[in-house]
């Protein structure tokens, strides 16, 4: 037994913090939401755990701020890869947020449902109640549309939420121009790729209100900090959970509050909504999972669950940089004294260059082997690029990127603790471009990207193709371009998988609750079945609605 299941098995010892109805833990994406709609009801009390701090930090308001965010330890778990063999084994960084608002207060705030495919394949799989009919309404629920001037269908569209969802407050005639040479190739414009087709190009919808980032915890709980039913607790990490005698029955988390261990109890439920990484290490922690790992690290098994911290799967993008002969670039923009007129820009009226997010333009395109001209294929594109990545310097050349991703990949891998210590990183192995078809279609799409960019109406602003360079054709030497120089989009997801109730192989049931334990589930992006064909934010604040209506929906 390990030493934090010997101080759960003896938490009479530590002192109790709290005794509520409901216990989420962590404070992102879902678990803001979560917490706000337990809280709903003033006959529940509901705790809200967080490891970080309150969101204080401007550069996480600022939109543009998200550069900095994505390397700062003080908001961000600063997690990384294993070396990744199908990228020449580089390790990658994949920063998760540690912070009130989780990662939704350090992405890059792009608002992207997926296909209705998706969830449809979700049921198909054996997930009753999770089909795109089904879950359209807590898509709905959570958001408030400011998309008025794209003409939306206000059949997918939410008026009444509190996660604002708005269109870029600045345009730019350079990504105007990308989307014309899309369109001049016979991909459509379709400024509402969240309505009932998501195939062609736009600008991206986004998280942000009045040119401020919209994080989850501003848009689900800052509003209700008043309700007394609701505790939100910072800087207090979760070690463990705590179980009844019968070994099989939570009855709450043992956490660090103020550099003491606590115990918050929990009357009706503990929802581990921790990530994509934080829960499946949560999970064994507490010995539920593949039984043999857990002994070796000198963990007693509560539960054998092989699956849990497996399945692993992400988005991998390859950005082509291309220099322009035009200056409408965020390169030259944030130079010198026009930094100063954009941060006046900003100031005052609350747009420009600081209110851009990750990607300006999106594309959903269907490659040569989707079926029913469905796409599989991203595109990222932005007016910027990059000299040095991972320090965020930007190229001293006006510049465009474009950066395409496999919205579907088949590369699985996995999320494990390495050690009984719950202060240890797990390992992080996503596997990428281990499959086959994921660097066909990944190629597909960089020649895409390369067609769109030799079209009339971008073409007379195109200096030369910087990165990789025109002198780059065989499919090999873009592949080994991809290698080198791709990363994540940031997308972890399915590590502890959704499945039906009578078959092996998941970590949850379709009602969120995990296999074999009672008074405990998953609500986040790791109970998805499989990725949804875009970013993940929109679909895990789905996952979190839905979860309060099945928890809520024996109270009433």
């Amino acid at each position: 037994m390990s030493r934090n299941q010997k101080k759960c098995q003896a938490h009479g010892q530590l002192e109790i913090l709290s005794e509520v109805d409901f216990v989420v833990v962590g404070g992102g994406s879902a678990g803001c939401l979560l917490a706000n709609r337990l809280s709903e009801d003033p006959k529940n009390r509901v705790a809200l755990i967080e490891a970080g701090s309150y969101d204080l930090r401007p550069s996480i308001h600022i939109p543009a701020g998200f550069i900095h965010l994505m390397t700062n330890a003080s908001v961000n778990w600063m997690f990384s890869t294993c070396p990744q063999e199908g990228l020449g084994n580089r390790v990658i960084n994949m920063p998760r947020g540690r912070v009130l608002g989780g990662t939704s207060a350090i992405n890059g705030m792009l608002y992207v449902r997926g296909q209705a495919e998706d969830f449809d394949d979700w049921e198909k799989a054996g997930n009753t109640g999770w089909s795109f009919a089904d879950v359209l309404p807590y898509f709905k629920r959570s958001v408030q549309s400011q998309l008025e001037a794209y003409e939306p269908d206000p059949a997918y569209q939410g008026q009444s939420g509190e996660m604002h969802v708005s269109p870029p407050r600045t345009t730019y005639n350079v990504l105007d121009r990308f989307i014309s040479s899309a369109a001049h190739l016979g991909y459509e414009r379709n400024p509402d790729y969240n309505g009932a087709r998501q195939n062609g190009f736009a600008y991206f919808q986004l998280n942000q209100r009045q040119g401020l980032r919209h994080s989850s915890y501003r848009a689900f709980i800052a509003p209700v900090r008043n309700r007394s039913n609701l505790l939100v607790f910072s800087k207090t990490a979760v070690k463990n959970l705590c179980f009844a005698k019968d070994e099989r029955t939570v009855t709450g988390v043992i956490v660090c509050h103020n550099s003491k261990r606590k115990i918050v109890k929990a009357r009706r439920e503990v929802i581990l909504s921790a990530g994509a990484f934080g829960s499946p290490q949560l999970l064994e922690l507490a010995g539920i999972g593949q039984e043999n790992r857990l002994k070796s690290l000198g963990i007693t098994p509560r539960i054998n669950l092989p699956a849990v911290g497996e399945n692993l799967t992400d988005h991998f993008l390859t950005r082509l940089t291309f220099e322009l002969t035009s200056a409408d670039s965020l390169n030259t923009l944030l130079r010198g004294f026009g930094f100063v007129r954009e941060v006046a820009k900003f100031l005052l009226k609350r747009r420009g260059a600081l209110t851009m997010p990750a990607g300006i333009v999106g594309g959903f395109v269907a490659s040569k082997l989707a079926s029913d001209n469905r796409p599989d294929i991203q595109f990222h594109v932005a007016h910027a690029s990059f000299a040095d990545p991972a320090k965020r310097i930007f190229d001293k050349f006006p510049a465009l990127s474009v950066g395409p991703c496999q919205l579907r990949p088949h590369s699985r891998g996995s999320s494990h603790i390495v050690s009984s210590n719950s202060t240890i990183a797990p390992e992080i192995d996503p596997r990428y471009l281990s499959e086959e078809i994921d660097r066909f279609i990944l190629l597909e799409g960089l020649k895409i990207a390369r067609d769109i960019m030799a079209a009339d109406p971008i073409k007379p602003i195109v200096k030369k193709e910087a990165r990789p360079g025109k002198d780059i054709l065989e499919d090999e030497e873009l592949l080994d371009f991809a290698r080198q120089t791709g990363n994540t989009v940031y997308h972890p997801v399915s590590t502890c998988r959704m499945g039906p109730a009578d078959q092996a192989g998941h970590v949850v049931t379709p009602d969120l609750k995990v296999r074999g334990i009672n008074r405990l589930r998953v609500a986040d992006a790791s109970i998805m079945p499989t990725i949804v064909s875009g970013n993940t934010h929109a679909c895990t604040m789905m996952i979190a609605e839905k979860a309060s209506h099945l928890i809520l929906e024996k109270q009433h």
